[in-house]
């Protein structure tokens, strides 16, 4: 389903189901998770509205965190390799952070899709402001099962938003029906190694972070089984690169720069405002048991 914020959609105000309880589309807990005032407080001022981890190359400082989110936005773009004017989904675009650097670096015409409709709302008037309207649109939207029609677009990413698919096989499968054949698809995000390389104790804290973040795709691959996904949905896999070593500077400088305060957090016993923290933090502890992957495939005509 796509559809206006605030409109009509599958039969529900505000263009929105509720949220389910059965396994499938959890609405309320994505809600809980990025409608917290502290978690959209830390993305507006930690991340500049960005959602996204950073990705540093050797011999940079690991202190520019924003540096290294431009940086991974401009491997999201080669990857994509898609010439200036192409029709690119954005799936889970939160404040469009990322579709207005495709639309102003790569000159793409991008869709943004999302399940909040506050991200939808400030994508388009951050894009508004940016004189961006003509190349960034935006909806409510569903990416497991989006109302528009086969081979809509040349292009489709996620950045980091597949660990939140409750069925990850089926958004895959939408991608596939999207994109026009010679279509390419690019996906960015973490992956757990499977559970019997991971140590029990890591499991234990792996588990409820999952759950709390609402990441259920994150339970249902890991490093071994997403790029199998990926060609059972119809793709022909071009590229499965493991990008962890430019993503860890990210994760130790953000590590180094909020243990403290969320150690106090903790103290206060209000660290379930600040899960933006809790990801820098707490997670830390799995740095050597969660992989960085990167990618990008084709659908053949």
């Amino acid at each position: 389903m796509i559809g206006e914020a605030g409109g009509q959609a599958g039969g529900q105000a505000g263009g929105q189901p509720a949220g389910q309880a059965d396994g499938g589309l959890d609405l309320d807990g994505l809600r809980r998770v990025y409608g917290t005032p502290g978690h959209r407080l830390f993305y507006t001022l930690v991340c500049r509205r960005a959602r996204h981890w950073g990705w540093t190359e050797p011999g940079q400082s690991q202190w520019r965190c924003w540096r290294a989110q431009r940086q991974l936005e401009g491997v999201l773009g080669r990857k994509l390799a898609l010439p200036p004017g192409s029709r690119v989904l954005d799936a889970g675009c939160g404040s469009g952070v990322v579709a207005r650097r495709m639309a102003t670096r790569f000159g793409l015409r991008v869709t943004g899709v999302d399940l909040l409709d506050f991200h939808v709302r400030e994508a388009r008037r951050l894009s508004a402001r940016a004189a961006l309207e003509e190349r960034t649109t935006f909806a409510w939207g569903d990416f497991h099962e989006l109302d528009l029609p086969d081979a809509s677009f040349d292009g489709v990413y996620s950045m980091e938003t597949l660990c939140h698919a409750h069925d990850p096989a089926r958004a895959l499968a939408e991608f596939h029906r999207l994109l026009r054949p010679g279509g390419r698809l690019v996906l960015l995000g973490p992956a757990a190694v499977p559970p019997e390389e991971m140590p029990e104790t890591q499991q234990a804290l792996l588990g409820p972070y999952l759950d709390d973040m609402v990441l259920p795709g994150a339970r249902r691959y890991t490093t071994r089984t997403l790029g199998g996904l990926i060609t059972g949905a119809g793709f022909r896999l071009e590229e499965e690169l493991d990008a962890t070593r430019y993503y860890l500077p990210t994760t130790e400088a953000l590590y180094a720069y909020f243990r403290v305060p969320y150690a106090v957090l903790r103290r206060l016993g209000a660290t379930e405002h600040w899960l933006g923290l809790r990801s820098t933090v707490e997670m830390y502890e799995l740095r050597h048991h969660i992989a960085w992957m990167v990618h990008t495939a084709v659908k053949d005509g």
